[in-house]
């Protein structure tokens, strides 16, 4: 997993020697694409060298209105860990506003979804319980929700009926063995 991180400077000269720095420090997939030296190549085949550097088309096609008016730019894919590193030299050589709308740097942390926040990345879904949405069934931890409810019978108890459930059987009882001694059956150990 790698950052992309995109930086436009105010001319050749200074793009390549931001890619020079960064090639020194160790980065390897850098792309630098400078004014093309024919004054009538269309913004589209600028886009689309853009592009060749893994750029989303879209924003190649902001980034090349840049190119086109004389500026450079440089293009770095920084492996994980090492983007702020990357960020830091391009910043360094005096970058200028690419047209590009900037991003929110100040993301706010989501307790509900770590691994999103902390790679700055949104969420794939936004439903607390996918899982029991998917498979027709309540979440275990919804008020209304009991095994009763999900195979359709009725609870056998409610918190107004005192001690004892629908059937008649209490709920509490001194008896250590209620089904053999209801079903008249010995027991099939017995405590010395």
């Amino acid at each position: 997993m790698s950052s992309e991180i995109i930086r436009m400077f105010a001319n050749a000269a200074t793009a390549a020697k931001a890619a020079k720095e960064l090639r020194e420090e160790g980065y390897h997939d850098i792309f630098v694409v400078t004014p093309p030296t024919a004054a009538d190549t269309p913004v589209s085949a600028i886009a689309a060298q853009i592009a060749q550097g893994r750029v989303l088309l879209a924003d190649a096609k902001v980034y090349a209105k840049g190119v086109a008016a004389g500026h450079g730019l440089v293009t770095v894919h920084a492996p994980f860990g090492t983007g702020k590193v990357a960020e830091h030299i391009l910043d360094s050589h005096g970058p200028i506003d690419s047209g590009m709308p900037k991003a929110a740097s100040d993301r706010m942390w989501d307790e509900a979804a770590p691994l999103s926040s902390a790679l700055m990345m949104p969420l794939l879904v936004d439903d607390p319980d996918p899982a029991s949405r998917a498979m027709g069934i309540p979440p275990l931890t919804s008020d209304n929700c009991s095994l009763s409810a999900m195979i359709g019978m009725p609870l056998l108890t409610t918190s107004t009926m005192g001690d004892r459930g629908k059937l008649g059987i209490p709920f509490l009882s001194n008896n250590p063995t209620p089904l053999s001694s209801a079903l008249g059956l010995p027991l099939l150990s017995k405590r010395q």
